[in-house]
């Protein structure tokens, strides 16, 4: 006889917000993508002077290229360069989100040791992201 077996509401919660989350999220990459490649927004950086210095390393590209460097993207979101990246930056976000969703579920069922170990997930996640452990890089 085979066994069946059945997702809990955190694990169809947290399915959920991924399915919604991650599908938005390749919407994105592929609008920002479509948008910086035939430049329907201005951009700092053409796709042309990427390819033309995709060899150097990131140190280099940053001396050579107008880049923005760690969050200061987020004040040039009108740019076509800009925006492709933002997308990859809300793709990469999409497990925090899940994460952030269902501590309220655990907190429901007094769960508390999955509570925890979320809430750190979430907290090293947003340390990471935010660079304040920047790990000596």
């Amino acid at each position: 006889m085979k066994e069946q077996l059945h997702a809990n509401k955190v694990q169809l919660t947290y399915a959920t917000v991924l399915s919604w989350t991650s599908t938005l999220g390749i919407i994105f990459v592929v609008a920002g993508y479509l948008i910086y490649v035939f430049q329907l927004l201005p951009a700092a950086v053409s796709p042309a002077e990427i390819a033309m210095q995709w060899h150097l390393r990131a140190a280099e590209f940053h001396k050579v290229v107008p880049v923005p460097s760690g969050w200061d993207w987020i004040t040039q979101l009108g740019r076509g360069d800009v925006l492709s990246y933002a997308s990859i930056v809300y793709l990469s976000s999409v497990t925090m989100m899940c994460l952030v969703v269902i501590i309220p579920l655990f907190l429901k069922e007094k769960d508390r040791i999955y509570t925890m170990i979320t809430i750190l997930q979430v907290l090293v996640l947003v340390f990471a992201a935010t660079g304040i452990i920047s790990g000596g890089h």
